[in-house]
């Protein structure tokens, strides 16, 4: 197979010494036949040159199609190459999936969903102030979320918890997807202890 180009080049080239052959003869039969004073050389020569002639066409003719197939061949060894090419490239292409949220994660952004109202009001505005709380909530998440019953407390009590931990001043507002916490339960329980201690 990968000799196949110098074989091809081979053959086009004797195709081309074998058509300037023919056409070289076919211009001497057909000067003597011009020149012949007898009928029957004349005819013969003829004869001769039509041959002649057409070995000549055939010759060009395969040397054409020679050349077709070569640049076919080429298209198509270009094209597969393209494929292979952009296959690879799709399959370096990492696909992420989404991580399933776990349910203490799912708990833990509500509530900070929740409190994100306060964090700004205290930060009065303040973006890097309103950055740095919104570090400390996600510390005192991570702690709160530590805790056995983190699952079981209401949202409600976890976020007025934490929001009395961090000193947030303002009303806790309840989307319609929040429950609000059990009369007498958690809420009118004494204080508990801190979730966590950011320092």
């Amino acid at each position: 197979m990968s000799d196949l180009p110098e074989k091809q080049a081979r053959a086009e080239a004797m195709l081309g010494e074998l058509a300037e052959l023919a056409l070289a003869m076919a211009r001497d039969l057909a000067v003597r036949a011009r020149a012949s004073e007898d009928d029957a050389d004349a005819v013969a020569l003829a004869t001769a040159f039509q041959k002649t002639s057409r070995v000549v066409r055939l010759t060009l003719a395969l040397d054409f199609k020679l050349q077709r197939t070569a640049a076919q061949e080429a298209r198509d060894r270009a094209r597969e190459a393209a494929e292979v090419a952009a296959a690879e490239k799709a399959a370096a292409v990492p696909v992420y999936t989404a991580r399933p949220v776990s349910a203490v994660d799912a708990r833990k952004s509500r509530i900070g969903n929740l409190l994100n109202r306060l964090l700004w009001t205290e930060s009065e505005g303040d973006e890097e102030d309103f950055e740095v709380l919104t570090e400390d909530l996600t510390a005192r998440l991570n702690e709160a979320a530590r805790d056995p019953d983190f699952e079981r407390l209401p949202i409600e009590v976890v976020a007025r918890r934490l929001a009395r931990d961090m000193g947030l001043s303002g009303e806790l507002t309840l989307s319609l997807h929040e429950p609000a916490a059990p009369e007498g339960d958690a809420v009118a329980s004494p204080p508990p202890p801190p979730l966590a201690d950011s320092g």
